[in-house]
């Protein structure tokens, strides 16, 4: 089983996403989201495919190139996955010593 600090050096698609979002919020080519979002060629083409394919993120063609923007739907997003990283950020409360009900202290002792 992976420990909490194994799973923070290994980020999921959701987590993936989220950076890339976050950095199309002011419109950014494709090379700058591999370097900043630590990407592959064929991860951030595959991330951005199914961005655009989920209309979370846009293709702005210009003389100058392609930039990427975030959506309104992406910025929602954005919205709700902070938040959803925050309530698991957040402090928790000591943890309460459950008893079991199949285990008695007299049981280790002998």
């Amino acid at each position: 089983m992976m420990t909490t600090s194994e799973r923070k050096n290994n980020r999921g698609k959701i987590q993936i996403m989220g950076d890339v979002l976050a950095l199309g919020t002011s419109g950014i080519r494709k090379t700058h989201i591999m370097y900043k979002a630590n990407l592959s060629y064929e991860q951030v083409h595959l991330y951005l495919g199914e961005l655009i394919e989920k209309r979370l993120i846009e293709q702005d063609v210009s003389p100058d190139g392609v930039v990427y923007r975030t959506t309104e739907k992406g910025r929602e997003f954005l919205l709700h996955y902070t938040r959803v990283v925050e309530l698991l950020e957040e402090k928790q409360e000591p943890e309460v010593e459950l008893s079991s009900p199949y285990i008695s202290s007299r049981s280790w002792v002998r």
